[in-house]
């Protein structure tokens, strides 16, 4: 199954006051081997039965997680914690000038509880606290639960991700 996407954008960088506070920290450089690890599983356990799913393994998703790791824009994204188990990440990424927040990812037992909508909030309000004016998204289309969090929070349909 071919899989499209669709970009998003916000302009300004609205911020709807502080995120609610939870342990959100990128305190690691390039990760670990049990850190890698940890990322990965939480990105499978995020993707499994959604439209993301594309029967993906740990090695896929490692090298998931080392890719992302090699374009992050590490003072803007977050790793969500419950003590030191990541339950949830956001990423910012630059791309031709313009910073995407991807993927935003959030373990099955903590979806629809604002952990992902928080994340995202923190790296909009890092992003407009540094004066960057606009910021993407892509999103799955038909990810219905990922379109609406960034609709919610402002973003409008830009056009189809090439």
């Amino acid at each position: 199954m071919t899989r499209t996407r669709s970009e998003y954008r916000l302009s300004p960088i609205q911020t709807s006051g502080p995120a609610p506070e939870l342990h959100l920290e990128l305190d690691f450089g390039q990760p670990d081997e049990s850190q890698r690890n940890a990322l990965a599983a939480l990105m499978l356990d995020a993707y499994r039965n959604t439209i993301d799913d594309e029967g993906e393994d740990l090695a896929d998703a490692l090298v998931a997680v080392d890719h992302y790791f090699a374009w992050i824009v590490r003072p803007h994204s977050f790793v969500v914690f419950d003590g030191t188990v990541p339950v949830a990440f956001s990423f910012v990424v630059l791309v031709n000038d313009l910073h995407y927040i991807d993927p935003v990812v959030v373990s099955a037992e903590r979806k629809r509880r604002q952990v992902g909508r928080t994340a995202v909030q923190r790296c909009l309000q890092s992003l407009a606290d540094a004066g960057v004016g606009e910021v993407g998204a892509t999103i799955t289309d038909g990810n219905i639960a990922s379109e609406a969090l960034f609709i919610g929070l402002g973003f409008s349909r830009h056009g189809s991700w090439p």
